[in-house]
């Protein structure tokens, strides 16, 4: 608990730092917007049931970093699916960024979201932007403990995905091959490791009026280690 609770307390003071810096950043930027999906679907996996989400984000961007919140509500009134996350980003150039993320499920057996307990998982991710995107995700604290017999083990389950982006006719496509490794405590729902996201998306504005389109976009999305298929359709305000 003592090295959660530092680790907070940097997150919390890189969090207060950037923002004071964004106030001396000219080119210093807030966005905040709301995404509605029809199934929350994440990393091949279904999370909130049969049920559409709501996900609200903000986020304050100064020079490299960024700083923000993002969250997913279930829109059925169920207690799953539902996620208050806070995250801090650097990026090292175009291409290379860094990624730490607090997931937090409130209504999941948290017991509340202080002191900082069970419900919370702090992931480090690495992202390249290149011709082929690459995506490596750890997870390195909170709720990553797990019995084996009668010894407690951490789980650093890595997520690893590829990416590819091109278009057709003018409309963005693209895939995404993931897998997961040293899933030991069944973060991902695995027995350990497997090939759990292969998904094709592609999104278009809708024109509305002349002073307003809808962004909006669709997946395709196959989990092969559960065996489950998607197809979601969702907007963007």
């Amino acid at each position: 608990m003592k090295t959660i609770k530092k680790i907070v307390l940097v997150f919390v003071a890189l969090l207060s730092i950037t923002a004071m810096n964004a106030q001396e950043e000219s080119g210093a930027s807030l966005d905040l917007g709301l995404d509605v999906q029809s199934r929350y679907i994440w990393r091949g996996i279904q999370l909130g049931g049969n049920s559409a989400s709501a996900q609200p984000y903000i986020e304050l961007s100064a020079g490299n970093f960024s700083v923000g919140a993002w969250g997913a509500y279930n829109l059925g009134g169920l207690g799953i699916g539902n996620e208050a996350d806070l995250y801090m980003s650097y990026a090292f150039s175009d291409a290379f960024s860094v990624t730490v993320t607090d997931y937090f499920f409130p209504g999941e057996g948290s017991g509340g979201y202080f002191p900082y307990n069970a419900g919370h998982v702090f992931e480090a991710m690495l992202s390249y932007s290149g011709p082929i995107g690459i995506t490596v995700a750890t997870n390195f604290g909170g709720a990553i403990k797990y019995m084996d017999g009668l010894d407690e083990k951490s789980a650093y389950s890595t997520y690893v995905e590829a990416s590819y982006e091109t278009e057709i006719g003018g409309t963005p496509l693209s895939f995404a091959v993931g897998g997961v490794f040293g899933d030991d405590n069944g973060y991902y729902y695995t027995d350990g490791s497997g090939l759990i996201n292969l998904s094709i998306g592609t999104s278009k504005e809708i024109k509305l009026s002349d002073s307003f389109s809808l962004p909006v976009n669709a997946a395709f999305t196959v989990n092969p280690d559960s065996e489950d298929v998607f197809l979601t359709f969702g907007f963007s305000l």
